[in-house]
Parts: structure tokens; sequence; C-alpha cells
């Protein structure tokens, strides 16, 4: 059998119609978040299961579970407070406060602040995670921007930190202008871990086509690879509006799983998810992980 971080333990709730499956911990399943927009990057709801195609290295899988279910999710918040960015934390502070305006009062949150390392906005041993967003707002406020930036460490420790949550939806919010500076981990390492984990990453480029530090490269990669999307916002308006546009897209996305076919070697797994189109419908937009990693094989 193959294993990885990101073959999980899903299981459907019998008692769930069956578009309406209710993805949770107990069989061996790859786990996929898809993103479906239409015009203008709106989210597109209310599709049927058998819509859905996924494929693993070019050969079509069988969806055993399907949810298009609005459920609680564990939400990172993960924030260049490097002193590039010392002009910009207006920007990070608008940012989540957007989104934390538009979420679900069921989700739960933590905050990471990074520059020369990383540091937790709250005590990750007493209080791992928490549905208090003023408490996130609080330790949000209380960071200062100053030295290095360590975006790769930052990130790193958000991925294991959220691993610990107990929903099986997870997402991250990186807000940077994209170089580092001070990280022990390489992007080698930190494009690793996110094919490991199963977290979808939306980033936020602060930065314009003059700044020394912009770095897009890697936060549209980071984004791509876990099936997120990446926002380049120039106007406080701009970041409002990716905030939102975030939150709509996590609350209207659907989540497939299915069995990882036996390869008999680790390494990378590539996955393409697609949309049947139906002739009337205006062209819809897919996004999903482009990969993962298998670790090891029995």
């Amino acid at each position: 059998m193959t294993t990885s971080i990101l073959t999980v333990l899903l299981a459907i709730s019998a008692a769930q119609p069956q578009e309406d499956y209710v993805v949770k911990s107990n069989a061996n399943l790859v786990l996929l978040d898809v993103s479906v927009t239409g015009v203008g990057g709106v989210p597109v709801a209310g599709l049927s299961r058998d819509r859905f195609s996924v494929s693993e290295d070019g050969k079509k899988q069988i969806i055993k579970q399907f949810s298009a279910a609005d459920t609680p999710v564990s939400m990172g918040f993960v924030l260049d407070m490097s002193g590039s960015m010392q002009h910009k934390v207006g920007g990070v502070q608008r940012a989540v406060n957007a989104f934390l305006a538009a979420s679900n009062p069921d989700d739960e949150y933590f905050l990471i602040g990074f520059n020369d390392r990383p540091k937790f906005g709250l005590d990750p041993a007493a209080r791992p995670f928490t549905r208090d967003r003023n408490a996130i707002r609080s330790a949000m406020y209380g960071m200062k921007a100053a030295g290095k930036t360590s975006l790769y460490d930052g990130l790193g420790s958000a991925l294991e930190h959220i691993g610990k949550s107990k929903f099986e939806r997870r997402f991250l919010i990186l807000v940077s202008d994209g170089r580092d500076t001070a990280s022990e981990m390489t992007l080698q390492d930190i494009v690793f871990e996110v094919r490991t984990h199963p977290v979808t990453v939306f980033t936020i480029g602060l930065f314009t086509d003059e700044d020394p530090d912009r770095n897009s490269g890697v936060l549209k990669r980071l984004a791509k690879v876990t099936g997120g999307r990446y926002f380049n916002p120039i106007t406080a308006e701009d970041i409002e509006a990716a905030c939102l546009a975030i939150a709509k897209d996590i609350r209207a996305r659907y989540t497939l799983a299915y069995t990882p076919p036996e390869s008999g070697k680790p390494g990378v797994r590539k996955i393409h998810v697609d949309l049947t189109r139906v002739p009337s419908e205006p062209r819809l937009a897919v996004r999903a992980r482009t990969e993962y990693q298998v670790e090891t094989t029995n």
C-alpha cells in the first residue's frame, strides 16, 4: 500500500443524501478541495458529482466520495512581518480583517507571523486553535514588522500545526512580498512539504513592480500546487476584494476523494480535476491540487 501525509483517512456519513456526503476520517483515500468559478471569478455552486472527473498520472480515477456541503474549516494566517513589510502592515491587517468578517463563525483559526523566525500569535500549546476572531485580531495588531524574512520556515510551521486541527478541510492564507532571506528551509524543502500536506494555500503578494523584495513566482507556485489562488492587490479595496473572494471560494468548494493507485514507488503524483461541459453553460474554471508526494511504499 502507498502511504503519504496527503493520503488521508476519510468516510461518508450515511445519513447524508448521495450528492451531499460529509467527508470524515475512516478510509485510505486522497482528499481534494475543488473550486469551480464562472464569469468574473464568481464561485459556482450546485454542480452534481457526475460532472467531475479526476485523473492521477494521466489515469482516470473513480470518485469514491463527494461533498458540496459548506462545512467548518481550519484556517491559518501566515503573515510576513519582516522589515520589508513595514509600510505594508496596514495592508496585512486589512487582509485578515476582511477575511474574518466574511468567514463561517464555526471556523477555527491560528496565526503565525514571521521575520527572523516564525512566531505564533497565540500560545500553540495552550490555545492551538480559536474561534475567537478578536483574539486573532489582537494577536495580529501586537506584531511589529522588523528584521529578515523566514517565509519558508513560517509556512513550514503553519503546515505542521494545521495538521493537528479537528477539521478535515484545511486552508492557509500567506501574505508576503515573496522573498525569503532567513529560513533554514529551502524552496525545495517547502515545495516538498506542501505536496505532502492536505492543505490548500492561498497567497497574497503585497508589492508593486518596483519592489526589490517581490517574488511572485514563489507565491504563485505554492498556490497552484495546493489548488489555491494567488492575488496581487494594489489598493486597500483590492485587498478586501481578494479576501472576500477567498472566503467565498472556500465556502463554495467541492470535496472529492479517490483511492490512490499503487504504483510501487515513492515520488510525485500528478493530479488533474476536470469538469464535463454543458453546451449552454459559460466556460467554468476548475482549481484543485495539482500534485502530491508519496513518501514510502509497502
